[in-house]
């Protein structure tokens, strides 16, 4: 026979709890998967968020016309994509299209370093940061993943963070 806990000790687990109820609707906007689907965000679209963006390294101001231009085109292919597709451009010798590249922060300069170091202070010390091709020249995103979303923490149109 289980012992059963006071109502008081119930209601103080569910406290400690951050329980959110979303709509469907809700839940289909930011891609979060039911109970039911075995919690991989593979074969989800992914999506963009600018919630950790860090203008002090590069700006979108920076950015000429044309680059834009190519950044469009990047956020239209990834909602052509799905994660595994993303997933799948990686290669140490054969990247092709996003180039998916993950990478030690501590191989990177200082300045660029602390970027990455001030997002990993505010969620924590296991955040894989990965870089993605924008263009086939010099533009460069660099952020990580979240279930389905991007989350975008430096732009890189001269490709100052891995240099070519």
């Amino acid at each position: 026979m289980s012992k059963r806990l006071p109502k008081f000790d119930i209601k103080r687990r569910l406290d400690d709890k951050v329980l959110v109820k979303l709509t469907p609707a809700e839940a289909k906007a930011n891609s979060l998967l039911d109970d039911q689907s075995g919690g991989s965000y593979d074969q989800e679209s992914p999506y963009v968020s600018l919630k950790y963006f860090n203008d002090s390294f590069e700006c979108f101001s920076h950015w000429e016309k044309d680059e834009l231009k190519d950044f469009s085109d990047f956020l239209q292919q990834l909602r052509d994509r799905t994660w595994k597709d993303v997933l799948s451009t990686s290669g140490k010798t054969s990247k092709r299209g996003l180039a998916y590249t993950p990478y030690d922060i501590a191989k990177v300069s200082d300045g660029i370093r602390r970027c990455f170091d001030e997002v990993r202070k505010r969620i924590s010390d296991d955040i894989t940061f990965f870089e993605l091709r924008v263009n086939q020249n010099k533009l460069r995103v660099h952020g990580f993943r979240s279930k389905a979303a991007f989350f975008l923490v430096l732009l890189d149109r001269e490709h100052r963070v891995w240099p070519m």
